[in-house]
């Protein structure tokens, strides 16, 4: 199975609870990349990895129009029916890959991505993509969790994977920054949103099953205070985890 069946087959399997899930559809990062992004109503937009359409359909009443782009077709039907019911005719979504945007160059003024690209396997390639569908200087708008630091990269990414399969890497802001200026970007402007994570909802969220949500509780219990902290593991008094924080990265990245 291809990586890219492989997080189509996850992301259709549960993309009811996506869709409800108010985390996605309206969490801190939203209004957050909306700012940074600054639409107006002449920009031409791209959401990559829209999902359910949470951003995209945000941002459609602020430009001229939108497209969404994903992988898998049972997210986008949300994405579709939920434009019909709140009447937004200047979005559309369709089926595609961030690695191989199916757009010829300079289409857009505008590329977003949120909640994404930690499941992309060449982050440097949908770079580049972004980058060449975008006009001269378009703004790509990111945000995607972060590893708090690269110590902790690899258990991160085990940890997200144990939880969903789909999972690829969760990059290190510097690493982020690096591959966007390799990649023709100028990096503008960037901060933090913490995302409190409960974890029964969180492991609900992707279909764990008993054993998996056994594996990550142990996996933070193996964890030093320190690390603990990093994450922001939270416990009840009989040592129970209760909840992780990610920290979202948001950035305005500006095409040179």
């Amino acid at each position: 199975m291809s990586d890219s069946t492989s997080s189509a087959r996850q992301f259709n399997a549960h993309a009811d609870q996506y869709a409800a899930s108010e985390v996605h559809r309206s969490g801190p990062s939203l209004p957050v990349l909306i700012a940074f992004a600054a639409p107006t109503p002449d920009d031409v937009v791209l959401d990559v990895a829209t999902g359910t359409g949470n951003t995209a359909l945000a941002l459609a009443p602020c430009v001229s129009r939108v497209t969404g782009l994903d992988l898998a077709d049972g997210m986008l039907a949300h994405a579709r029916d939920r434009a019909a019911r709140e009447g937004i005719r200047n979005a559309q979504f369709q089926i595609g890959s961030a690695e191989q945007l199916p757009f010829p160059d300079a289409s857009f003024t505008l590329v977003t991505s949120r909640h994404a690209p930690h499941h992309f396997r060449d982050l440097s390639r949908f770079l580049a993509e972004a980058a060449r569908v975008l006009t001269p200087g378009g703004r790509l708008v990111i945000a995607d969790q972060v590893s708090p630091t690269p110590h902790l990269q690899p258990w991160i990414d085990a940890y997200q994977r144990r939880r969903d399969p789909s999972h690829f890497a969760q990059r290190t802001a510097l690493e982020w920054r690096d591959l966007a200026e390799r990649a023709g970007f100028r990096w503008a402007e960037e901060t933090l949103v913490p995302y409190r994570l409960d974890f029964a909802w969180w492991t609900a969220q992707s279909g764990s099953s008993p054993e998996a949500v056994q594996e990550l509780r142990k996996m933070v219990a193996s964890l030093t205070p320190d690390e603990q902290a990093a994450i922001g593991a939270e416990f009840s008094t009989d040592g129970q985890l209760l909840a992780h924080v990610d920290q979202m990265m948001v950035v305005r990245l500006e095409k040179q």
